[in-house]
């Protein structure tokens, strides 16, 4: 996915108004791809990384009993997801890297 700068006019909107599955498919829309439900994702759409490139997909266990959240690599060690409290947001990968699981590339990623 090629991850633009349209998403400045995201950031700040609540988590009511935007969940973070919402998010990654609003931007993968704005970057010219449908994504398919979560439960409709398959292997052929995407490929598991050890490394995240700007527009990669982080999936999390923040609670520690299931993958229960996402957000999008923005580089220089941030990225962009959506929380109950802060909403659209952009943090430090450092905050959460105990609890990212998963790593996932787009298999049109142009970003690199």
């Amino acid at each position: 996915m090629h991850l633009t700068n349209n998403y400045l006019d995201l950031l700040g909107k609540s988590f009511s108004e935007m969940k973070c599955w919402d998010l990654v498919v609003e931007l993968f829309k704005r970057s010219g791809v449908d994504l398919p439900t979560y439960t409709e994702l398959d292997d052929k759409m995407y490929q598991a990384v050890r490394e995240p490139i700007r527009g990669d997909v982080l999936v999390f266990s923040l609670y520690g009993r299931e993958l229960d959240h996402v957000g999008i690599y923005m580089g220089e060690g941030r990225f962009i997801h959506a929380t109950e409290g802060s909403g659209v947001c952009i943090e430090p990968i450092s905050h959460y890297v105990r609890r990212l699981k998963y790593i996932y590339r787009w298999k049109g990623n142009i970003d690199g």
